[in-house]
């Protein structure tokens, strides 16, 4: 492979003493390494010391998708098997309202649709009971009017909520 830039070379080099052209071929070997680290080693370098410190980060976020998989996987399960008569359904409602909201919400059944009523529930004690509601007695806010009341540490919500079948089946 002689090309004219590859012959020029070849020239110049011969035009020099032993010991530039030592110097010239330490240069450019030493230009090489420096260019194969910084374009292929030192990137993959700095990824790697960086994976545990990411994977710490992310280890959470994974934990908690793996959680809401399996618990989509047992809700999809679980609308397989046949629904819970409404009788068995709004008494699993009714006891997760005393449990979770006391007397912060009333509930009204009408027909297989149930509207609650809030007043000054904690933003906790609601997502844990939405939660119940839809898990035990497959039950899903249809329409919801709520207002948000208090100061940012201390957030309270009233207003309404209509749960309806989950399946969509009944209402």
């Amino acid at each position: 492979m002689n090309t004219p830039l590859n012959a020029r070379w070849q020239a110049f080099l011969t035009g020099r003493t032993p010991r530039e052209r030592l110097a010239l071929q330490a240069t450019s070997w030493l230009l090489a390494l420096l260019l194969i680290w910084s374009v292929a080693i030192a990137p993959a370098w700095r990824v790697l010391q960086a994976a545990p410190e990411r994977q710490a980060r992310l280890g959470p976020q994974l934990h908690a998708m793996r959680a809401m998989a399996a618990e989509a996987r047992s809700l999809r399960q679980s609308e397989n098997v046949q629904t819970a008569a409404w009788p068995e359904r709004l008494r699993a409602l009714e006891s997760s309202t005393r449990r979770q909201l006391k007397e912060q919400a009333q509930l009204q059944p009408s027909g297989e649709q149930v509207t609650v009523t809030l007043r000054d529930a904690t933003p906790a004690a609601l997502a844990q009971w939405l939660q119940e509601a839809r898990v035990n007695a497959r039950l899903r806010p249809t329409r919801v009017q709520l207002e948000r009341s208090g100061a940012a540490g201390a957030v309270r919500w009233q207003g309404q909520l209509v749960l309806g079948d989950a399946t969509g089946a009944g209402t």
